[in-house]
């Protein structure tokens, strides 16, 4: 009798380790699956703290640009500090090999010179080119990055078509 309740409690361990094992193993399968979406939901995405910044070449005006990333459940490019605009640089280049006129969140459609993010980050830093904003014609509502020489940010029409950065933030 002794025998055959050690051979039962011998068989019961057996099937309890198997089991710990079978959902570590699952655990860890589950695990990298998450860990590869994502990696794929931000491939060709750039972090820095909580960003993720990409740079699409597609020229579209700012409200269709703004549309395609709100689209990937992210926005245009709010812009924090200089750090944060030498990334985004750095962004762009990466793709271009340049640093080609590119739009930011950056808008005042909404009230004359009451600058605002698309995304609702506070609007604190700027590094307009000189003499910028200058809403030319009063009609200048949206903001580029890259603007001449000093690489720097301009007011200028809405409708018009260039490249863009989105944003996404983590939680």
């Amino acid at each position: 009798m002794k025998l055959l309740t050690v051979s039962v409690l011998l068989c019961a361990m057996m099937a309890l380790i198997i089991a710990a094992e079978g959902g570590k193993e699952a655990k860890a399968q589950e695990e990298h699956l998450v860990e590869k979406r994502y990696w794929y939901k931000y491939r060709g995405w750039t972090r820095y703290g909580n960003r993720h910044y990409r740079y699409f070449p597609y020229r579209l005006d700012w409200a269709h640009a703004q549309r395609h990333c709100q689209s990937m459940h992210a926005n245009l490019a709010s812009v924090r500090n200089l750090r944060e605009y030498r990334v985004i640089q750095r962004v762009i280049y990466r793709a271009t090999h340049s640093y080609p006129i590119t739009w930011l969140g950056g808008s005042d459609a909404q009230k004359e010179h009451h600058w605002f993010w698309i995304d609702g980050t506070p609007f604190k830093f700027t590094y307009w080119c000189r003499g910028e904003p200058n809403n030319y014609w009063h009609r200048e509502h949206c903001m580029h990055m890259n603007w001449s020489g000093h690489k720097c940010m301009n007011d200028i029409f809405c409708h018009y078509r260039y490249p863009y950065v989105c944003v996404w933030k983590r939680r």
